[in-house]
């Protein structure tokens, strides 16, 4: 792998994102280039290069965008999309079907995705390389050993959360083929070509190497042990060390090492910590149940990312366009996404799991390309066009509300509690014995207004359906699917079945005809052509 080593940096943006306001903590534009030496000169330099890895995971080609609503989702048959004119959404649609990531659309996507994760990788690695010469360097340190041991700690999991993506995307279904080669671990600052590695090699030998060491790192030293998220602003005070659900904390690694193990079909493991974060007091103190009080019939501060869960996010000052260019039938036109008729009522919240609190906040009355009745996606939508801002001379209680349309209107989620209570339910599931699947899967029922279900339920069918519920939109849906080698059949597929004789049918199901091979086939993203010319 050949990648040029650039650092970023803003000169004037270095001390507004240690005291400027939160929403400024991963929003800002890199406008200049400093040579290494004098970026981690300074502890504002240190934190602006760390914030600056987190503002590049949520650029739009990878968790702003590509990684999350759109391109992952759509592969992952979300929706229905505009099918005439060769759209880039019919293009992603059919690549899944038709075994075709080469065309032209689709290529570009995978590229774009592939290049900025691995650019990404590259900056860690150069920020990875200045935190350890500080703390070796004689004399004084600009950091104190308890800063470096967070910060090394988050540049870790930063690394090892792109890695596992890719994986994850251009990687084999691990659990059929963890032997098949997969992608290049980058850890060096150095432009040259790396190998690549298996699956197996790539996740159990470096990835989560690099989570257990953020693990050991974070643990008595990340502030959210202690304070929790500390989301808020302090006029006095270092903000440095708040607003932790915007990094990689303590928690949000333990889940990222619970999913991991998930992958690699490790269910003992995957279990253990992911009940790190379903039995602590903290975490439930810390990051509690969406609140159905200020969630349903709330039209002024309505949390429909559920951000008190969200163990890991970032901020998208224009997180409304996101739902007025992609799910908003009135202005979004051929970039419209849209689940089936059907869909939404008729099978995902069917019966009486209308109750569900993701129901009744995240969907609402809209149409089909067809212009047939469905329900439209509002996770996205804004909260309030108007007075955004905070103005000068409101009262105290009208600033509040203000601040919390900022916050509740910007947050994205990344990585949220829930994940945790499937991935315990699941494990105990495979695991099986004295583990009992139902309970952490009943309790987030009921985090979400629903009743307990009893066993004689189909748990396997559940479980799916509580996925596509609570991660639409966030791009956990495809990879859950690849992870179980699993169909999108007419029952989980938000786009309808289209026959056409020069067109497969986009929905592929357990018929004879399909088989484990061709479905793997089908979720193998082949790596781009920028990586395999090199080689």
């Amino acid at each position: 792998m050949k990648l040029k080593r650039t650092i970023y940096t803003a000169l004037a943006a270095a001390t507004l994102l240690l005291m400027g306001s939160c929403s400024d903590w991963l929003n800002y534009t890199p406008k200049d280039k400093q040579s290494e030496e004098q970026q981690f000169a300074t502890k504002s330099g240190i934190y602006a290069a760390v914030n600056g890895i987190y503002n590049q995971m949520s650029n739009s080609s990878l968790y702003g965008k590509n990684l999350s609503y759109e391109f992952i989702d759509i592969l992952g048959q979300r929706y229905e999309v505009n099918q005439t004119d060769e759209t880039s959404y019919a293009k992603y649609c059919r690549a899944l079907v038709d075994y075709d990531y080469n065309q032209e659309g689709v290529q570009s996507t995978i590229s774009a995705i592939w290049s900025k994760a691995y650019q990404t990788i590259m900056n860690v690695n150069v920020v990875l390389k200045n935190l350890d010469a500080d703390q070796a360097a004689d004399g004084r340190h600009v950091l104190p050993e308890s800063e470096y041991r967070m910060l090394r700690g988050e540049m870790l999991a930063c690394r090892a959360m792109l890695h596992f993506d890719m994986l994850r995307l251009f990687g084999p279904v691990f659990s059929r083929h963890p032997e098949y080669q997969a992608i290049p671990y980058n850890e060096s600052t150095d432009t040259k070509i790396l190998p690549i590695l298996t699956g197996s090699d790539v996740l159990n030998n470096y990835i989560l190497r690099d989570i257990r060491e953020a693990q050991e790192l974070l643990a008595d030293t990340d502030p959210v042990i202690t304070y929790g998220p500390r989301a808020e602003y302090a006029d006095d005070d270092d903000n440095s060390q708040r607003y932790r659900q915007l990094r990689l904390n303590y928690y949000a690694v333990t889940l990222l090492a619970a999913r991991a193990y998930m992958w690699g079909c490790d269910y003992q493991n995957a279990y253990t910590e992911a009940k790190k974060l379903t039995d602590d007091p903290k975490v439930k103190k810390y990051f509690p149940a969406v609140d159905a009080g200020t969630l349903l019939g709330n039209t002024t501060t309505p949390d429909r990312m559920f951000s008190t869960e969200c163990l890991f996010g970032f901020y998208n000052d224009d997180r409304g366009l996101i739902f007025q260019y992609h799910f908003d039938q009135d202005n979004a036109g051929r970039s419209l996404l849209v689940p089936r008729a059907g869909y939404i009522d008729e099978i995902l919240f069917a019966g009486t799991d209308v109750g569900d609190y993701r129901y009744q906040s995240q969907w609402e009355n809209g149409t089909t390309l067809d212009g047939d009745a469905t329900k439209r996606f509002v996770k996205f939508k804004d909260i309030s066009d108007e007075n955004r801002d905070v103005a000068s001379g409101s009262t105290s209680d009208e600033n509040e509300i203000l601040k919390a349309q900022k916050f509740y209107g910007t947050f994205c989620s990344a990585m949220k509690l829930t994940e945790a209570y499937y991935i315990v339910s699941e494990a105990a599931y495979h695991i099986g014995g004295v583990f009992d699947p139902w309970m952490p899967l009943n309790d987030m029922r009921v985090r979400r207004g629903l009743p307990y279900l009893d066993p004689s339920y189909d748990y396997e069918d559940l479980l799916t359906k509580e996925y596509i519920r609570e991660f639409m939109g966030e791009g956990q849906v495809f990879f859950y699917f690849k992870r179980l080698n699993k169909a999108f059949d007419n029952e989980y597929n938000g786009q309808k079945k289209i026959e056409i004789a020069i067109m497969p049918p986009f929905i592929f199901s357990n018929k004879e005809n399909v088989t484990e091979e061709q479905k793997e086939a089908r979720y193998t993203l082949p790596l781009p052509k920028s990586e395999t010319d090199n080689r």
